[in-house]
């Protein structure tokens, strides 16, 4: 069973069986068979083809791109272990049957044998990350940068505590052409 494993930043990740399916448009517009929502993507992105059981992904022209392996490619046969990205969407395949919410070996996201591991792109199998839904060993290639959440309490400290310098200076220059008058 061919799966395509789908790791959407800041959601659970799933699974897409490619078994049977001839054609399957991937985007974040409505029109697309699976449809992502994630800025990152291209209303169409790409499109994934099953040619007698080889699958082959081909990049629709998107603004993000489409990445095997962290190498920007616009057409690619799937291969065991393959990792792909849509932008700054990740997604993994596999001709097995392991689905994306199940739990990855623990060894996996360590480097593979000193033959290079064959089966795995980078000598690295692919895992999902303790902490995040990114599978290990992925970069973001996204040109847009991750809006980090601010310290709403500092920011008013801060904010305080320029304006009691400037009430400061403006004692003291209040109190300095008193003192000149």
């Amino acid at each position: 069973m061919a799966t395509l494993s789908i790791y959407v930043p800041d959601q659970e990740p799933f699974a897409v069986d490619l078994t049977g399916i001839e054609q399957l448009s991937v985007g974040r517009g409505p029109e697309n068979d699976v449809v992502l929502d994630h800025t990152s993507l291209s209303g169409s992105h790409a499109v994934i083809q099953n040619n007698d059981g080889v699958y082959q992904v081909t990049d629709l022209g998107s603004t993000n791109g489409t990445f095997a392996n962290g190498e920007q490619v616009t057409e690619i046969t799937l291969s065991e272990g393959l990792q792909i990205a849509f932008g700054s969407v990740q997604a993994v395949f596999s001709e097995g049957a392991e689905a994306a919410s199940e739990a990855p070996a623990a060894d996996a996201g360590s480097p593979a044998d000193a033959g290079g591991g064959e089966s795995f792109a980078h000598g690295y199998a692919p895992a999902v990350a303790d902490v995040s839904n990114v599978p290990v060993g992925f970069k973001n290639l996204s040109p847009i940068e991750k809006v980090e959440k601010k310290d709403t309490l500092g920011q008013i400290a801060m904010i305080v505590g320029v304006v009691a310098i400037l009430a400061a200076v403006a004692v003291v220059a209040l109190s300095a052409m008193m003192k000149a008058a």
